[in-house]
């Protein structure tokens, strides 16, 4: 007997999947997609009386968010902002930024982006260095602390 390929035993694989070999019961009949469909609504259709009859609850209330400087949570959309700010009021890319001592560009393009969540304390330093705001400035906007920087 021949050995089988990675790729042959893959392809075999998935098309046993999906074609549903082994996966159902064997006294389970195979239906066509009608019948399955018809079945379906009348499940549906059996089900509407019931729920019509129950009484109906009240709706829900959305639920009050607070602010991400109140939860004590990082306010990463206000850190976002200021340093896109800061870098267009120097009419900087974001390689420039990390050309004067900040964060790779990729880097600054994420936390401008929103994407990450907890920027470390380094990042934070060069971010500062980077952006010429005096130390600790980003770690204020994270936290709450300075709003106008």
């Amino acid at each position: 007997m021949a050995k089988m390929g990675r790729r042959k035993r893959s392809r075999m694989t998935t098309q046993a999947f999906l074609s549903g070999a082994g996966t159902r019961p064997a006294e389970a009949p195979v239906k066509k997609k009608s019948e399955a469909r018809a079945a379906k609504s009348a499940e549906v259709s059996a089900a509407k009386p019931a729920e019509a009859s129950a009484p109906k609850a009240a709706p829900k209330a959305a639920p009050v968010q607070a602010s991400a400087a109140t939860a004590g949570a990082p306010d990463i959309k206000a850190l976002a902002d200021k340093v896109k700010e800061r870098r267009r009021e120097k009419s900087w890319t974001q390689g420039d930024v990390a050309k004067q001592g900040g964060p790779a560009a990729g880097t600054v393009s994420q936390i401008e982006r929103c994407l990450i969540e907890e920027p470390t304390a380094e990042t934070l330093t060069k971010l500062d260095a980077g952006l010429e705001w005096p130390a600790n400035t980003s770690e204020g906007i994270l936290r709450g602390n300075l709003v106008g920087a």
